[in-house]
């Protein structure tokens, strides 16, 4: 599509309020100079989530998101920068011409981030390749065959292959790909003379894609399991992946997703092939068992409902119930548990079964949270020993006590009463008082406590931003580029340095694109931060740009503190960096189960531990 015009964008912003942008979201209240609210993004009592009317920009104290009115739009409804101009452009009068509404986004990226998406896409297709058209992943092909999974299934996931040797080093040797991004891209395991070796062998390979449907990882499984090796191994995080963020499938579940406001959350990526196989294109599963914080709230922007599916097990049930607990704290959304017949799981299920069946379990076999917490409060506990039985009850009250809806709960005690031959009456004295405290923790609606609320909302000041759990670095990287970015006696101090670079990756690439920006505006200090959120349009950048306009002015009176910054960034981050990395060798020879490199890594790495410590103590 065609790029929209910068003046067009420009133009678009310039003509609306942010307010107005953020507020069907957000119910926003006057305090001071800013607005304040309940944000958005996550589960929150007392609100953090701040708009700042006159410099245009929002920013939330406790997630740290932040940007102008089109990166909220970006982030709020998972939008491209284009799309989100687009969104808001009726409310400045604008009529977009046609060809600037394409859905592809046309965005600029980063050339490390390419080349690592090239390489991914490539081991992708040589893996599919050995396991379809050779005789070497015949084996493998009988064994996802054997678990129900048809030709054009096996296709749409990538599924692959990866034979004994090195074949996916070798192929990229032949095509003279650089030994620096194969040692980045993960796929390969680095021994201690340097050389690099297939990270994965002898195992059937299932795809990992972003949302976009990009391959960033793979997950093996071993076909001949002996006690030697793992059943599975996975691919450590890397450029492209961060396990905590992706959900598996969502590439291909979130158009489904989005239309029916509900998703199904399975255990193994065999439950989410075999459901996708059988129909039901809505469910995804998270890198290993445990939910994070980052996937529900994915999740949250596209979806009212979640169903969880996890295996019968203990191993499954106790994830059901971290993962319950994390979507109930979250609060954006409704949860159901899905309980599959006969202690199977999703994917032997199907093996046994059409897909109409399985449709209808999905739809009959659920439990709300509740009854899931009160049946999960039973296990491991003699409910025929009448101590245990008592602290069962006194638990299973504090549970039913979070019911909101007084009949619902009134049938929880009726229940528990007739379960344990109770008196319903006694039950109901006895959980009257956590109903009591539970209503004296919601916040007051009158104006006496509102009053005393407001004296302890969050405001624009140093403390907020520059927090502590930073390290000496980062803080240093946030005050000087925010300083550089408003001063131009600053900016020209900091370049004349030939040497100087911002050691994070983040704060670097604000540098380099404020470098372009200055071009463009006469080098200029870059005052209207609204602005150049729109030039910078990543979320994850716009977010630190929206931090800096919170750090209290007074951090920038002190010209000498300036050199004193650059000294942090440029001695203490390289051995920051050094610890970071050693961490990382001493985990891959721990699972290389290498002890000889382990003592010596060990060494090094409190050598410099100690070398960090004298340079604090020092400053």
């Amino acid at each position: 599509m065609a790029r929209i015009p910068q003046n067009l964008v420009e133009e678009i912003r310039e003509h609306v309020n942010i307010v107005d942008v953020v507020s069907p979201y957000v119910q926003l209240k006057k305090q001071g100079r800013n607005l304040f609210g309940k944000c958005p993004f996550h589960e929150e009592r007392t609100p953090s989530f701040s708009v700042n009317e006159e410099k245009q920009i929002f920013h939330c104290f406790s997630c740290g998101r932040g940007g102008n009115a089109f990166s909220f739009l970006m982030e709020i409804e998972n939008l491209s920068f284009p799309q989100a101009v687009a969104k808001v452009a009726p409310q400045a009068g604008v009529d977009l011409d046609e060809s600037y509404l394409d859905s592809e986004q046309d965005i600029q990226i980063d050339p490390e981030v390419k080349a690592l998406r090239e390489l991914y896409a490539e081991a992708t297709k040589l893996y599919h390749h050995l396991l379809v058209n050779t005789t070497s992943g015949e084996e493998a092909l009988t064994y996802l065959t054997s678990r129900g999974l048809d030709e054009k299934t096996i296709d749409a996931f990538m599924l692959g292959y990866a034979p004994e040797g090195n074949i996916l080093y070798d192929y990229f040797q032949t095509q003279k790909i650089d030994y620096q991004l194969l040692r980045k891209s993960e796929l390969f395991v680095e021994w201690s003379d340097g050389s690099l070796h297939d990270r994965f062998a002898n195992r059937v390979l299932f795809t990992i894609r972003d949302s976009t449907g990009h391959p960033i990882a793979f997950s093996g499984r071993k076909l001949i399991q002996n006690d030697d090796e793992p059943k599975y191994i996975n691919s450590p995080e890397s450029l492209l992946f961060n396990k905590s963020a992706e959900l598996f499938n969502l590439d291909l579940a979130k158009d489904t997703i989005k239309k029916q406001k509900h998703v199904i959350l399975f255990e193994g990526f065999m439950d989410v092939i075999a459901a996708f196989q059988a129909g039901v294109q809505n469910g995804v599963a998270s890198m290993g068992t445990s939910l994070t914080t980052e996937q529900v709230q994915s999740l949250s922007r596209m979806a009212d409902g979640i169903s969880i599916s996890y295996d019968s097990d203990m191993a499954g049930q106790k994830a059901t119930k971290r993962a319950l607990d994390l979507i109930t704290q979250q609060g954006r959304l409704s949860a159901q548990i899905i309980h599959i017949p006969d202690n199977q799981d999703p994917d032997e299920y199907l093996r046994s079964n059409d897909a109409t069946a399985f449709n209808q379990v999905l739809v009959h076999n659920v439990e709300d949270p509740v009854t899931f917490n009160l049946r999960y409060l039973q296990i491991d506990r003699n409910l025929n020993n009448q101590t245990e039985m008592f602290a069962y009850i006194s638990d299973a009250l504090t549970i039913i006590a979070t019911v909101k809806e007084p009949v619902i709960r009134e049938q929880f005690l009726r229940q528990l009463a007739n379960e344990f031959d109770l008196s319903y009456d006694a039950l109901q004295d006895q959980i009257r008082p956590l109903l009591l405290q539970k209503q004296a923790q919601k916040p007051s609606t009158n104006t006496h406590q509102g009053t005393r609320q407001q004296s302890h909302q969050p405001s624009f000041n140093g403390n907020q931003v520059v927090k502590s759990s930073l390290t000496r670095v980062e803080k240093a990287e946030q005050i000087l580029l925010a300083w550089m970015l408003r001063d131009n006696d600053v900016w020209l101090q900091v370049t004349n340095q030939a040497d100087f670079s911002f050691q994070d990756v983040p704060y670097e690439t604000l540098y380099m694109i404020a470098m372009a920006y200055r071009e463009e505006h006469q080098q200029q200090p870059i005052t209207d931060m609204a602005a150049f959120m729109d030039y910078v349009q990543k979320p994850e950048l716009t977010r630190i740009l929206a931090s800096l306009e919170g750090i209290d002015s007074q951090l920038f009176e002190d010209r000498e503190q300036v050199s004193a910054y650059i000294r942090v960034i440029s001695d203490e981050a390289p051995l920051e960096e050094k610890i970071r990395q050693l961490s990382r060798d001493i985990k891959e020879a721990n699972q290389l189960h290498d002890h000889a490199r382990i003592a010596q890594l060990s060494v090094e790495y409190m050598t410099v531990l100690k070398q960090k410590q004298t340079k604090n103590l020092n400053n």
